[in-house]
């Protein structure tokens, strides 16, 4: 198990993150986009500045500062970059920056890796079958991308990619894990239908939601189970 500021595994921890009891103060047509900025890609097609892609990079460089040292000042600075992520998120999204807060904070260090690495792709344009970002990103892509930062290897087939995780019931998804119905994958963010993907050329790297009424099949698995 994993807390941050009391016990860290030697691994990604596969246990819930903490701030050791203290309050942490937050200053296709099947997913909906909820927030994009109308000239978020260049005419060659590279993303434009967004705020939030920066503040992913920022908490990854945070996470990986934390998982290399063990200090706590570095896991107070990660968990505060977290926080920053999920107040842009939250309010993007318009959902709890609490509520999402605690999503976040109560899944695993792999799946906390998985969600910020996938988030600094954001604005990256659509392009099927790469995971390279640099390139451009198709679902798969994305999933496989970020889950890869996070240590584990899926392969770029959407079906294949729920399929080698651990199914669960929505009611116990958790951030991080792997949204899916055939033909396309997403990443959960962890509070109501909320999820970060690769859509469709025009779209690139968005945060969206289930639509419910045109998704069929839908499946949520985690990459990463506990042993």
């Amino acid at each position: 198990m994993v807390a941050l500021g009391l016990v860290v595994s030697p691994m990604f921890g596969a246990g819930p993150v903490s701030a050791a009891g203290r309050a942490v103060i937050v200053p296709p047509s099947v997913v909906q986009s909820l927030w994009r900025a109308p000239d978020s890609m260049t005419k060659d097609a590279q993303p434009r500045h967004d705020v939030l892609r920066d503040r992913a990079v920022d908490a990854v460089a945070a996470f990986d500062e934390y998982f290399d040292t063990r200090s706590p000042i570095a896991s107070s600075r990660y968990l505060q970059r977290l926080a920053a992520v999920v107040v842009i998120v939250a309010a993007r999204t318009s959902v709890s920056r609490a509520d999402m807060l605690m999503a976040w904070r109560n899944t695993t260090l792999r799946h906390q890796k998985a969600i910020l690495v996938g988030l600094t792709t954001l604005g990256t344009g659509y392009l099927f079958g790469s995971d390279n970002p640099k390139k451009g990103l198709d679902c798969s892509g994305l999933v496989a991308y970020a889950w890869g930062a996070a240590g584990v290897t899926l392969p770029m087939k959407s079906d294949r990619q729920v399929d080698q995780g651990q199914v669960v019931p929505r009611e116990k998804a958790k951030a991080g894990d792997i949204v899916g119905y055939p033909g396309h994958t997403m990443i959960y963010l962890g509070i109501g239908d909320i999820v970060l993907h690769s859509a469709r050329p025009n779209l690139g790297v968005r945060v969206g939601t289930i639509n419910w009424k045109e998704a069929t099949n839908v499946r949520f698995s985690n990459p990463a189970p506990m042993p």
